[in-house]
Order: structure tokens, then sequence, then C-alpha cells
């Protein structure tokens, strides 16, 4: 065809690009303002997906700097959005922890298992193959109990608060659990297990937490208020803490680096230096964010994270090894 020829894509190119650029520019812009609004939130998660947009760019505005040096103004604009990403997604909450992937370390396996989903054997295959001393569980119904059964052989200790709204939570420990909570935060009682064990001779509170996902601006000030639960929990209490959960944010959000952040705990995910998401399981690698968590107390060693198979839900589970 005559009219698709390299002039026609060089004019079409250049008369595109620098507007999906401004856009593009626009959309960082909004992402990295800090402020408990819905968009600013949604946009700050996809860090990692901006830097490979960026890289996209550069490679066009390189080739069309070749043509027109006007273009040069634009690859320094990506560039600089660039070197912006890399650092945004570089580890904002490293410590340097000792390596846990030996044979002490207690494993926890962490599912958000989406109540309509109905593979219950993909999920027990899971715990077969990866084994954790702790299994913790979301968006769980009785149906999901019920077909779960199977585990109460291996896992003698369990907690299970059934709910019919996407926030019932289940806890299942081949260790004691020596007393547990079913707390209830926020005006929206979101139930959150509280639970104390005994890892290796010593008391740990672990807290299982589910936090509304922000699909509106009272959604997202009831999931900010609970990751300021948390943050409050940590800096008050003295003992060992594990938090794990789908806590609706990414490290990247402005929320998680106000609350997490500034407390006394650090993200297993992060430390681990892995960027890779759990959300949305059906979407190809390279467009997931990570929604699930396990934090600990800096003075509990865990760098072990591992993300597992998919099991029919949107999120994938994820494994953490941890040394009391």
């Amino acid at each position: 065809m005559e009219f698709i020829n390299k002039e026609n894509i060089n004019n079409y190119l250049s008369s595109r690009i620098p507007t999906l650029l401004i856009i593009f520019i626009m959309i960082n812009i909004i992402s990295d303002i800090p402020s408990e609004n819905i968009i600013s939130d949604i946009l700050s998660h996809f860090q990692i997906q901006y830097l490979f947009i960026s890289l996209f760019f550069i490679l066009l505005t390189s080739y069309l700097s070749l043509i027109n040096k006007k273009f040069l103004i634009y690859l320094f604009l990506s560039i600089t959005i660039l070197g912006i990403k890399i650092f945004n997604i570089s580890p904002i909450n490293f410590t340097n922890i000792p390596n846990t992937n030996n044979s002490q370390a207690i494993k926890i396996g962490l599912f958000n298992v989406l109540t309509s989903n109905t593979n219950y054997q993909g999920l027990i295959n899971e715990t077969e193959e990866q084994n954790p001393d702790i299994i913790i569980l979301q968006e769980i119904d009785d149906l999901w109990i019920n077909n779960l059964k199977p585990l109460n052989k291996k896992y003698k200790y369990n907690i299970k608060h059934i709910r019919y709204d996407n926030f019932g939570i289940a806890m299942f420990s081949k260790l004691p659990i020596i007393d547990y909570q079913i707390e209830k935060w926020t005006g929206y009682e979101i139930p959150v297990i509280k639970a104390k064990l005994k890892l290796k001779n010593k008391d740990i509170l672990l807290y299982a937490i589910h936090t509304l996902p922000p699909v509106s601006n009272e959604y997202l000030k009831t999931r900010n208020e609970m990751l300021k639960e948390i943050n409050t929990i940590s800096n008050s209490n003295k003992e060992k803490i594990i938090i794990a959960g789908d806590l609706n944010t990414t490290r990247y959000s402005h929320a998680y680096k106000k609350y997490i952040l500034n407390s006394n705990l650090y993200d297993i995910q992060t430390n681990s230096n892995n960027i890779h998401g759990t959300w949305n399981a059906k979407h190809p690698s390279f467009m997931r964010i990570s929604l699930d968590h396990v934090l600990v107390s800096k003075d509990i060693n865990g760098t072990d994270f591992n993300i597992g198979k998919d099991f029919g839900s949107d999120h994938l589970p994820i494994f953490v090894k941890i040394m009391p």
C-alpha cells in the first residue's frame, strides 16, 4: 500500500508522540502528588509500568531526534522520567537482614482466595507443595471452609471468621496459637485476626488484615485509617509483630510511605529486592502490582519472599520465611 511508507510513519509519529508524552508526564506528576485523593492514589501504584513506558518513549524520541533535532527535548524529558522511575522503584525500606532460607525458619503462606473462586484443590495443592507452617486465608466463606477440611489434618490450630462480603478471614497453623481475638477495625467493622503464637520459644503477635479497596474516596480514607492503625500498633508495642494481608496498596503509594515506612516494621518483599506483582493474576507479569504484604518487626529476620502459582484467584499467593 503506497500510503504506508517511511515518510508517512515519521509524520504520524512526529504529530502524536509529543501529545502522548505530555499526557504521560501529567499522569506521572499526578501520581507523585502526596494527597489522599483516589486518582493520585490509583496512579501511584504503577511505577514499574511507567518505567517500561518511559523506555518506550526514549526509543521513539531517540529515533525522531535523528530526523528533527527538536525531539531532543522530548528525549531529555523521557530520560528524566526514566531516572525518576528508577529512583521510585528502588528499595525504599531496605533493612540489612540475614537471609533466612534454612530449616530453622518459619514459613508463612498468604492467600487472597477470591470468594467466587472454586478451585479449592488448587489451593490445597499449593499448600502441599510449599508446605508453609502458617496459612492465612482472605475472602473465605463457608464453601471455602468446608472444601479446605483436608488442611485440618496437618494444621491442628486454626481460626475461622466466615463472612459473605469478601472479608471472611482464617488462619491455619502447625504451631500453637496461645490466644486470639477477632478485632473489628473502623466504622465498617472489618475483621482482623490478632493471634499470639509461640515461635521458637518466643511470643509473637500476628495480625491478619484485609483492608478495604480504595474504589472511592470514602473507602480510600478507611483503608488509610487501617494503615494508620498498623503504624500505631507497631510503634506502641514492644512485642515482635507480623502483619500479613492484602493491604490494597503498593509500596509506592503515599499512604504506604506515610504509615508503613514510618513504622517499626519492614516489608519482606522490599527487603528481598523483589518487584514482581501479585495482582491481577490474570494479567501478564509486567502489568501486575503487589497488594499483598508481609510486614515484620525490625528485630525479626525475614528476606525469603516468593510468589506462588495461580490457583484461580485474582491474587497470586505469597510465601515468606522468617526467623523470630
